[in-house]
C-alpha cells in the first residue's frame, strides 16, 4: 500500500465493491506517491459519498480504474497524470449535476479526452457525451490526417469537415482523387461542397475522363503556371505532350532544388516514362530490322533533354540498338554545349540511371569526353556521394553496376576513390548506414582483383567469380529444370534444345507425357528436365499444367533443382519466377528484359548465382550458353565464370551473335545484385 494510502476495506461497506477498491489500491503502487495520494482522496470520496447508491459508487470507481491502467499502460508522464485526474474530478462533477459535459472537453487535450471518453468511458449516460466524443474524433484527425477520408463518413455535417477535407486533399491527393471519383457516395458529394481550390481541383480531375492524364499536373494548376483547358488540349497530341511532361519534370527538379516539393511530383515522371515507352521507344524497337534513316526518324525535332528523359525513363525497355541510335541523336542535338551542361540543364536528374546506362552501352566515355575534366571528376564525385539517403538502394545499385560496366581505368580509380572517401566520411559521422553501404561497396569493386574472396568472406556468400560444382549437387546428381512455353518462339527454342541431345551419344532423352528427361552418359550425373510447350490456342493452359506437374514430380521424387532455367518471352517470366525452387543455386534468365526482375528471384533464391539479359534473350545465346555450363558439370569442374564467360564471348564472335551475347549479365559482373545480397545478408 502506498503512504498516505486509506485502507478501502475500513471504508467499503460493500462486499461488491472491495475488489474494485483493491484493484485501484494495487495500481496505484506502482505511482509516485503525490499522484497516489491524490487517488486515494478522490477514491475515498466517492466510496464515502452518503448520495451515491452502489450503481453510482461503482461507476466512478470504474472511472478510476481505467484511468490508472490507461495512465500505466501509456506510461504518462506526472505532471500530464495529475491534468488526467484533475480532468476526470471535473467531468464526473459536471456528471453527478447532470450537466452536458460537450462544452468542457473543448478545454481539454486529446490524451486527456482520448483517456476519459474511449469505449471504457463511465459518462455514458450523460447528455453532451456524443458530441464530446464527436470533438475527440475532430481532435483525432488532427493527429491522425491519414485517417480523414477512411473515417470521415460518418461526421459529414460536423463543422470541421471543411478543414479535414480541406487537409486530406492537400496531403493525400491520390487517395482524395481515389475518393472523389466514387461520385454517388455522400463522401464524394460533400466533397464538392468545399471551396478549397485543391479541393474543388482534385473534384474536377477526378469527374474527367482525361483526369489521371491530367492529375500529375496539379501542382501546375494550383500555382496557375499552366492552365487545366490547355493542358488538356495538348494531352490528345502525344509529341507534344511528352514534350511538356520533360518540360514538367524539369520544372519540377527546380522546385525540388528550392526546398519546395510540388505536390504528387512523383506522378509527372511515372507518366512520362508511360509515354516515352508508348510513344517513342515500342516503336523504334519495333522497328529494329529496318533501315536506321526509317527507324529513327519518329526522333527528329526532339531535343537533347527530350532524348535524355526517353533513355533514363526506359532502362528496362529499351534494346541495345534502340539505345545506342537515341544517345547518339541526343550527342548530335548538343551541338557546342558540353555534355554536363545537359546534366545541369535537367537538374541532375536520374543522372545516376543514366551513368549506369552510359557504362552498360559503352556509351560513357564518349559522354565523360563530352566535357571538361574537372566536370568529369565532379560527376564522378556526385555519382558516388549520398548513396546512404535513398532507402530504397537503387543509387548504390547503379553505382555498382555502372562500375562493372566502365572498361576505362582511369574511370574505374575515381570510382573507387570516392567510395573510399565517402566511407570514411560515413565512419567519422558514425552513420552506421553508410559505412554499410560503402564498406559492401568498397569490397566489390575490390572484388575485380581478389576474385571476390574478401567480399565472400565478410558477408559469408560463394566467391562471385566461381561457382563450386559441389554447391550444385542434390545427393550425387545434379538436377537442372528447364521452363519452356508454347508460343512460336518457345516451340522453335524448344525444337533446338532438345536435338542437340538426342543427336549426342554422351546424352539419353527419355519422353514423358508432359515432360522430358535427360540424363548424362559419361561423366558426372546429370538430370535436365524439360516441359514440353504445348498449344493453348484453345484457351486451356497446357504449359501451366505441364510444368505443375513436372514440378510436383521432382518434389515427389526428393529431386531438387539446382540449376533453373527460363526459356520464354519476358512476359513468361512472372509464371517461372512464381515456380522457381528455393533449392536453386544457379538460375538463367533467357528473356528479354529479364535483368530487371532480379528482385523478385532474390525473394526466392537470396544467395543464388544470376545470368540474365538487359534486352533480347535469343536461343542463339541461350543454346550455346547452357551446352557451356552442362559440360563443365558433366566432366566434374567447378565453373569459372571468367573463363567461362571468355570462351562463350570468342564463340559468339566467330557465330555473329556477339552483339546479343553483350546483353547478357554474367554472376561477377552483376554487381548490383551481389552488393543487394549482401546488405540483406548482413
Amino acid at each position: 500500500m502506498s503512504q498516505g494510502q486509506t485502507d478501502t476495506v475500513l471504508i467499503s461497506t460493500d462486499i461488491r465493491r472491495v475488489q474494485l477498491n483493491e484493484d485501484i489500491d494495487h495500481l496505484q503502487t506502482m505511482l509516485p506517491s503525490s499522484i497516489a495520494l491524490k487517488l486515494d482522496s478522490l477514491q475515498t470520496w466517492v466510496e464515502s459519498n452518503t448520495q451515491f447508491d452502489h450503481r453510482l459508487k461503482y461507476k466512478y470507481l470504474s472511472g478510476i480504474k481505467s484511468m490508472l491502467e490507461d495512465i500505466q499502460t501509456r506510461k504518462v508522464p506526472s505532471e500530464k497524470a495529475t491534468n488526467l485526474i484533475e480532468a476526470y474530478q471535473l467531468l464526473m462533477d459536471y456528471d453527478i449535476l447532470g450537466k452536458s459535459i460537450a462544452d468542457l472537453v473543448k478545454k481539454l487535450d486529446y490524451n486527456i479526452n482520448r483517456s476519459l471518453l474511449g469505449d471504457k468511458t463511465v459518462f455514458y449516460e450523460n447528455v453532451g457525451l456524443s458530441a464530446a466524443k464527436t470533438y475527440l474524433y475532430s481532435q483525432h484527425l488532427n493527429i491522425h490526417p491519414e485517417q480523414i477520408l477512411t473515417s470521415i463518413s460518418g461526421y459529414l455535417n460536423e463543422d470541421f469537415v471543411d478543414e479535414a477535407l480541406t487537409r486530406a486533399a492537400r496531403l493525400y491527393p491520390n487517395e482524395f482523387y481515389n475518393y472523389s471519383s466514387a461520385i454517388h457516395t455522400p463522401l464524394s458529394k460533400r466533397m464538392r461542397l468545399v471551396k478549397d481550390s485543391s479541393v474543388q481541383l482534385l473534384c474536377r480531375l477526378s469527374a474527367d475522363s482525361s483526369g489521371r492524364l491530367l492529375f500529375p499536373f496539379l501542382h501546375t494548376f494550383l500555382s496557375k503556371e499552366l492552365s487545366y483547358d490547355s493542358v488538356k488540349a495538348i494531352s490528345v497530341d502525344g509529341k507534344k505532350f511528352y514534350r511538356l511532361l520533360v518540360q514538367t519534370q524539369i520544372h519540377y527538379q527546380e522546385e525540388m532544388l528550392r526546398g519546395n516539393p510540388p505536390i504528387v511530383y512523383q506522378e509527372i515522371f511515372k507518366l512520362l516514362k508511360r509515354k516515352a515507352s508508348e510513344i517513342y521507344i515500342n516503336q523504334i524497337n519495333g522497328m529494329h530490322d529496318e533501315p536506321e534513316i526509317v527507324r529513327f526518324k519518329f526522333l527528329e525535332g526532339l531535343s537533347s533533354e527530350e532524348l535524355y528523359y526517353l533513355i533514363i525513363s526506359s532502362e528496362d525497355i529499351i534494346y541495345t540498338s534502340s539505345y545506342v541510335g537515341v544517345f547518339q541523336r541526343m550527342m548530335n542535338g548538343l551541338g557546342k554545349q558540353t555534355s554536363d551542361q545537359l546534366l545541369t540543364n535537367v537538374h541532375f536528374d536520374g543522372f545516376r540511371k543514366f551513368i549506369k546506362m552510359a557504362a552498360d552501352y559503352n556509351k560513357l566515355d564518349y559522354f565523360i569526353k563530352a566535357m571538361k575534366p574537372t566536370q568529369a571528376a565532379l560527376l564522378i564525385k556526385d555519382f558516388v556521394a549520398g548513396l546512404e539517403y535513398d532507402s530504397s538502394l537503387e543509387n548504390a545499385v547503379d553505382v555498382a553496376n555502372g562500375f562493372s560496366s566502365i572498361n576505362n581505368p582511369v574511370l574505374k580509380q575515381m570510382i573507387d576513390a570516392e567510395v573510399n572517401t565517402n566511407l570514411q566520411m560515413m565512419k567519422g559521422r558514425s552513420n552506421e548506414r553508410g559505412v554499410r553501404i560503402y564498406e559492401t561497396l568498397e569490397l566489390l569493386l575490390k572484388a575485380e582483383k581478389d576474385s571476390g574472396k574478401s567480399f565472400s568472406k565478410k558477408y559469408q556468400l560463394d566467391v562471385p567469380y566461381y561457382l563450386d560444382k559441389e554447391k550444385l549437387k542434390t545427393g550425387e546428381k545434379f538436377i537442372e529444370q528447364l521452363f519452356f512455353y508454347g508460343d512460336k518462339d518457345g516451340k522453335t527454342s524448344f525444337q533446338n534444345f532438345i536435338s542437340f541431345f538426342k543427336n549426342n551419344k554422351q546424352w539419353k532423352v527419355l519422353k514423358n507425357e508432359k515432360w522430358f528427361e535427360i540424363e548424362s552418359m559419361q561423366g558426372k550425373p546429370i538430370s535436365i528436365f524439360a516441359n514440353i510447350p504445348f498449344d493453348n490456342s484453345s484457351g486451356d493452359d497446357l504449359d501451366a499444367d505441364a510444368q505443375a506437374s513436372l514440378s510436383s514430380y521432382l518434389i515427389e521424387n526428393n529431386l531438387s533443382p539446382a540449376i533453373v532455367v527460363h526459356r520464354g518471352h519476358s512476359y513468361h517470366l512472372p509464371s517461372t519466377i512464381a515456380q522457381l525452387s528455393s533449392s536453386a543455386k544457379l538460375i538463367i534468365l533467357g528473356s528479354c528484359g529479364s535483368y530487371q526482375h532480379l528482385h523478385s528471384v532474390l525473394d526466392i533464391c537470396p544467395t543464388a548465382q544470376i545470368i540474365s539479359s538487359k534486352e533480347v534473350g535469343s536461343l542463339s545465346v541461350n543454346d550455346p550458353m547452357l551446352r557451356a555450363i552442362n559440360e563443365q558439370i558433366r566432366l566434374g569442374k567447378d565453373i569459372d565464370w571468367i573463363r567461362t564467360w571468355k570462351n562463350l564471348e570468342s564463340q559468339m564472335k566467330a557465330s555473329g551473335t556477339k552483339d546479343r551475347f553483350d546483353n547478357y549479365v554474367a554472376p561477377h559482373k552483376n554487381l548490383g545484385l551481389l552488393l543487394l545480397q549482401a546488405l540483406n545478408n548482413n
